[in-house]
């Protein structure tokens, strides 16, 4: 409601993205409790909002002025996966490393070395979440027997709170997640806590995806994961135990706790992992066989199955 207030005294002619001190959520997210803040206008329009939520235009838009291709209002290029160190803000310390990818990947295009072959290469994206607004399918979403999963639209905002502190008592959070993603139908809420120190990059210095860890939240990841996809949480033995599903029957591990978490074989933005004839012809959950080939890549790391080869033949 403050906010909503705030966004009343705009400057409507105002078109440029402001972007304020770093924050503890970084950037303009977070950090609204001047009394003259200039940091709603860069998003909100008071009468002539376009979008819902006195929007000047789409959610996805708005992340992209500030982290796509063209954008130098944040360090981060989620569009391409990369990390520019364009924004006006000097962290200190630095909070990664200039032109190596980050984490999540990107959404258009992504820096990574999915062959193991020493490089990390900008390739397009095989597979990514989607941002667009439009209805798709979150596979294992839902209770038992509740079929392959439930539909759901996605943009930014979706897992992101692009305001910010969403902890307790307006604590701010780990790249600025929502307790609980929208349309997750969960009511648990997870909260991942923000670390003093960032670092959006992999580190690995020639951009080997595989082995790069999330600072010890790997079992509150698959968590927060889990609130839509529900039946892809398994813990260890979940291989041999049937779960009462007749889809997602059987189910490798990937409760963190177990040492293998959802982010050790996949990335949360999008992936250029591609898929040769056995790994690009594996049905969806529901059966269907389209897309096919590389777009059947779902967020890997590596190339077809190197993450099986990379655990079960490289421990």
């Amino acid at each position: 409601m403050k906010k909503l207030l705030l966004s009343m005294f705009l400057a409507l002619g105002l078109t440029v993205v402001t972007v304020m001190v770093s924050t503890a959520d970084n950037g303009p997210h977070g950090g609204f409790n001047t009394p003259t803040t200039d940091s709603c206008a860069g998003c909100h329009r008071a009468h002539t909002a376009v979008e819902q939520n006195l929007l000047m235009t789409s959610t996805s838009a708005l992340c992209e002025s500030c982290h796509g291709t063209t954008a130098n209002g944040a360090d981060t290029n989620v569009w391409d996966g990369v990390y520019t160190g364009l924004d006006p803000v000097a962290e200190n310390p630095v909070e990664g490393t200039v032109n190596h990818g980050l984490k999540a990947g990107g959404f258009v295009n992504a820096l990574m070395d999915t062959s193991l072959g020493g490089t990390a290469v900008s390739a397009a994206t095989t597979s990514a979440h989607a941002i667009d607004g439009n209805p798709g399918t979150s596979w294992g979403s839902g209770t038992l027997g509740s079929g392959a999963g439930q539909t759901i639209s996605m943009d930014c905002a979706t897992c992101h709170n692009p305001h910010g502190n969403s902890g307790p008592d307006g604590s701010a959070t780990y790249r600025i997640l929502r307790p609980v993603p929208n349309g997750a139908g969960s009511g648990t809420g997870i909260i991942l806590a923000d670390p003093t120190t960032k670092n959006y990059t992999i580190d690995d210095v020639n951009g080997n995806y595989w082995g790069q860890g999330y600072a010890g939240i790997e079992a509150s990841m698959s968590e927060w994961c889990a609130q839509c996809h529900v039946r892809y949480l398994a813990s260890s033995g979940s291989e041999v135990l049937d779960s009462g599903d007749p889809i997602f029957k059987f189910r490798h591990r990937s409760n963190g706790t177990d040492d293998v978490s959802c982010l050790d074989c996949h990335v949360a933005h999008g992936g250029s992992a591609t898929m040769e004839t056995n790994s690009g012809a594996v049905p969806w959950p529901d059966g269907t066989t389209a897309p096919s080939g590389n777009e059947r890549s779902s967020l890997l790391r590596l190339d077809n199955r190197g993450i099986c080869v990379q655990c079960h033949e490289n421990p």
